[in-house]
Formats: structure tokens, C-alpha cells, sequence
């Protein structure tokens, strides 16, 4: 494989806003199934790039019809295809659309949405009991949405062309989208059809997309919608939407795609499923050989992995060619294994603020450890403290009602992400922390708990863990695979191991097991704050 500068990709036409890209899609390829999904009788539907911007034509008829005009909308519920008219039906038509978790408790959602100035929320009948909490805002359950897009169809039939003829100002607030909040109360990113569009537009001169998709992460997030939806369609390719986790398995059989975007924790579980799979078997030895035997014949230009680990290609679907993997840090080991097998994951780094996409590996240009080139038309520098500010038109307007926030954050159009890293001579970005994680010792070291997490996840049957410091100095708190829960003996010899190869300032002095999982947010971080107030 070929890993040396190329030119950008420049195959795809450059759009101006989200409108821009539904109809340009619409017109070039009216006919191919941009979007395909089980409903809720289990049926397979396909949906066509003309009945979508159809579909969202109607409801934003309906919509603006009903009076919807500068209005904040929150969208509640499950990954789903109508969740992503009903986006489009509000952005398109100058509303603001407000995506939050739908696990949030009420109590939460109405905070969420009275921050936000919500006037509205369509949401999920799955999420009922959610709706049945929410007070002060007009609720619209996502099963009526079939019968509006009907009247929607009619207005339009009858010369209702309000919603059609809007002219969509780019600068203007199109979403908001709240912060993960891992570390404290999340916030309302604001950001602009050119802010997206424009991600969009810079993210698809890096990587280029081949084949078809399966989406798992959750719409919320900008990495799951914009990323994983917005650019795939971008794309002129078909997205297949899972709703739930405890199908994708099933799915990956019948959908076979050909890239996938994920966060580290798929990647992780992916890969120790893999190896359990083999233990389980009595292949483990086999597999861990093969692996030695594939990278070898690789350097001699030799590539029989499609032989050699056909059954682990087959768990994926059997054309997995590429994962591209953001939201947290993964460690090379997963990345090596990965390519040994013949799947490429290609480490980016986003972030909501910025649309979210810096920077990203490139199909056939990439660095190991490395969170990928920063895309062309960002700009990136690092502080004199190792911050990573980044400056361009996919930089948020700010935060919602919060212009202490906003100023913090915002310098002379600088964004100042609160990671840490660097930038090598060829462009490619490294993340080496995140500032406020950061463990300073008493004798003046800063530690990176991100680093150390990353070689103790790597160690045989730890399934999460979570690096801090207390009283004793640097201490880390593991959650075993099931068979070794309890198990310190294992555990406290494992990490000094590790600690032979590490400074000294950076030796872990503290193991703590527990037998639950970590608390974690739906992007599937761990929520620092929440295990740190019961350390």
C-alpha cells in the first residue's frame, strides 16, 4: 500500500448550504436510493433521492404553514429516516433545529430546551414517557409526521411554494447542538448552514468515499449527522440507518459496507470480540500467528489477509475496506491490528465547535498515532501551552445565549479547543491531551491521562479504564472483561509491567477495579466529572 502525498480529491461540487446539497443530489441522481432502513414492521424500505427531497419539500411546507418561521424546533428520538426529514423540513425553511440526546431525563430535555428557546419538539414514540414530562413547548410525536407530509404534498399541489422558495441566508444560526459535557453542563453550539456546508465541502477533499455506508452513531452528535449522514450523501452514496445497537451485527451481513464511521469504543469492542471469538474457539494462537505471518509477507509485498482472516472480514460484512474513527483517542495497537487484518481506520479529530471536522487521515496518506492532514481550508496553530486553535469558516457563531463562553472560547476568530497537541511538517496533527484533564504533579510534571489510558487499555482484559490523580499521585480505576473482575493480583502485576516502561513521574501508583461499567455519555466518552465525585 502506498502511503505518500496526493493530490486532494476534487470530484464533488461544492455547496453553499444544506439546501444546496439535498437539491443538487436531488437533480443528479433522482432515481438511486440514498437512504434504506428497517421500519417499524420489520420490513425493508428504500427511500430515492427524489422522494427524500420530496418528503422534505411536504413537511417543510406543512411547517412553514403552521406558522414555523425563526423558530427553535428540538428533535427528539432514535437514529431514524424521518428524524432526518424532519431536520432538513426546519433548517431548510429558515427554523433552527435543536437535536438533543434522547436519553436525557425530562427533567433535563426541558432544561435542554428551555436554554435553547424551544418553541416545539418532534419526538420519537418510542420516547413517550420523555414527551409525556415535557412542559411549555408544543409537542409533536413523530408518528403524526406521515400524515403532515400528506398535507404538505397537497399545499404544495395547490401552489403553496413559501418553503420551496426560501432563500437560505448562510451566516444565519441553523442548529444548535449541545456539548457532550463529560467534564460539566453542556452548551448550545450554534452553528450556520456555511459552517456546515463548508465542513462538508473541505472534509470530501481529504478522504473519498467508495462504497456504501451503515450508520450507527447517534444524529445528535455532529460527528454522527454531519459526518457520517451529511458527507455520505454528499457523496452521491447510499446510507443504510440502524437503529439499535443489538442489530448491528445482523446488519453488517446484510448491508456489507464498504466504509463505516465510528467512535474508539466500537473499534475496542470490535477487536476484543475478535480475540474472545478465538479464545473461545481454541484459535487464538492460530490467529495471533497468522497476524505475524500477514505483516510479514506485507513488507514483501505479499497481501493474502483477504485469505488469511476471511472470517473476521466476514463478521463486518466481508467488504469493510475502510473505519473512520474520531470523538475520543484510539490507540495505534487497534489501528495496527486493523490493517492487518485489511481494514484501514483512518483517525480523524473533530470537534462540535468546528462543524466538527479538522482533520482526518487520507485513503492512501496516512500517519500512524496521527489524527490525520488538516483539512484544506481550515487553519490550525498550537499556543506557546500546546493548545490547538483552529480558525475558518466551519468555526461555530458560538455558544447560545452565553457570550462569556463564547469569549472565552473565540479570539480574533480563533476557536480555542482546549486539546493539546502538534502539527508536523507535513501537515498531519497530533493530539497529545485535553488541557483540562491534564495531572500536575507536585514536582511541577504535567501528565496526560489520555496517554497513559491508551497503553492500559491495550493490556489483556481490561475493558475500560480511567486514568486521574488523588492523594498517592497517578492512580487508575479499570473495569475488567467479566472472568477477571476482582482480580488485583492480575491487574496490580500488569500495571507494573507497564511502569518499568514508563518516567518515573508517569508510573501509576493506585489500582482500583470496579464490577460495573463506567458512566458514559451517548457519544460513548466517559463521563469524567460523574466518577471523579465518588472517587
Amino acid at each position: 500500500m502506498k502511503n505518500k502525498p496526493y493530490p486532494l480529491y476534487q470530484t464533488l461540487p461544492q455547496i453553499t448550504d444544506l439546501k444546496d446539497m439535498i437539491k443538487g443530489r436531488a437533480a443528479d441522481t433522482p432515481g438511486t436510493v440514498c437512504f434504506s432502513f428497517t421500519d417499524t414492521d420489520k420490513q425493508l424500505k428504500e427511500k430515492t433521492c427524489f422522494e427524500f427531497d420530496e418528503e422534505i419539500e411536504a413537511l417543510g411546507a406543512y411547517f412553514y404553514k403552521k406558522g414555523f418561521h425563526d423558530t427553535h424546533v428540538a428533535v427528539i428520538g432514535e437514529n431514524s429516516y424521518t428524524w432526518l426529514v424532519t431536520f432538513f423540513a426546519l433548517v431548510n425553511g429558515g427554523n433552527v433545529a435543536v437535536p438533543i440526546d434522547k436519553e436525557q431525563s425530562p427533567e433535563m430535555a426541558e432544561k435542554l430546551l428551555s436554554m435553547s428557546d424551544c418553541k416545539a419538539v418532534v419526538i420519537s414514540d418510542t420516547y413517550k414517557k420523555l414527551a409525556s414530562g415535557i412542559k411549555g413547548v408544543e409537542v409533536i410525536m413523530m408518528s403524526e409526521l406521515p400524515a403532515f407530509i400528506e398535507e404538505g404534498k397537497k399545499l404544495v399541489a395547490d401552489g403553496f411554494t413559501e418553503f420551496t422558495d426560501y432563500k437560505i441566508d448562510p451566516d444565519k444560526l441553523a442548529a444548535i447542538f449541545f456539548t457532550s459535557g463529560t467534564t460539566g453542563i453542556s452548551k448550545g453550539v450554534m452553528l450556520s448552514h456555511r459552517n456546515m456546508a463548508q465542513d462538508i465541502n473541505f472534509a470530501c477533499k481529504n478522504f473519498i468515499l467508495e462504497g456504501d455506508t451503515l450508520a450507527v452513531l447517534p444524529f445528535h452528535h455532529t460527528f454522527g449527522l454531519i459526518t457520517a449522514i451529511f458527507k455520505v450523501f454528499h457523496y452521491r452514496k447510499s446510507i443504510y440507518i440502524n437503529n439499535s445497537l443489538k442489530y448491528l451485527l445482523k446488519e453488517l451481513e446484510i448491508v456489507k459496507p464498504q466504509t463505516m464511521f465510528l467512535v474508539p469504543l466500537f473499534v475496542e469492542n470490535f477487536y476484543k470480540r475478535i480475540i474472545a471469538t478465538a479464545r473461545k474457539n481454541g484459535k487464538e494462537r492460530i490467529l495471533k500467528s497468522a497476524m505475524k505471518n500477514s505483516d510479514v509477507l506485507l513488507k514483501l509485498g505479499i497481501d493474502l489477509r483477504a485469505k488469511f482472516f476471511k472470517e473476521v472480514l466476514n463478521t463486518f460484512g466481508g467488504n469493510l475496506e475502510y473505519i473512520i474513527c474520531g470523538g475520543a483517542p484510539l490507540n495505534e495497537h487497534y489501528v495496527k491490528a486493523f490493517r492487518t487484518f485489511g481494514i484501514n481506520i483512518l483517525n480523524g479529530y473533530g470537534i462540535t465547535e468546528c462543524s466538527p471536522v479538522v482533520s482526518v487521515n487520507r485513503n492512501k496518506y496516512f500517519r500512524d498515532g496521527s489524527v490525520g492532514q488538516i483539512l484544506d481550508g481550515v487553519s490550525v496553530k498550537v499556543s506557546d501551552e500546546d493548545e490547538i486553535l483552529v480558525k475558518g469558516e466551519n468555526v461555530m457563531l458560538g455558544y447560545y445565549n452565553d457570550p462569556e463562553s463564547t469569549a472565552k472560547s473565540l479570539t480574533d476568530g480563533w476557536y480555542h479547543t482546549g486539546d493539546l497537541g502538534r502539527v508536523d511538517e507535513d501537515g498531519f496533527l497530533f493530539i497529545t491531551g485535553r488541557e483540562k484533564n491534564l495531572i500536575i504533579l507536585s514536582n511541577g510534571e504535567n501528565v496526560s491521562p489520555e496517554e497513559l489510558e491508551m497503553y492500559v487499555g491495550v493490556i489483556p482484559f481490561v475493558a475500560e479504564n480511567m486514568v486521574y490523580s488523588d492523594d498517592k499521585g497517578i492512580a487508575v480505576m479499570i473495569f475488567p472483561e467479566e472472568e477477571y473482575i476482582g482480580n488485583y493480583e492480575y491487574f496490580e502485576k500488569k500495571i507494573a509491567e507497564l511502569n518499568k516502561t514508563l518516567p518515573v513521574y508517569k508510573r501509576i501508583e493506585k489500582v482500583i477495579l470496579r464490577d460495573t461499567e463506567f458512566p458514559k455519555n451517548s457519544s460513548k466518552k466517559i463521563v469524567r466529572s460523574e466518577v471523579l465525585k465518588k472517587v
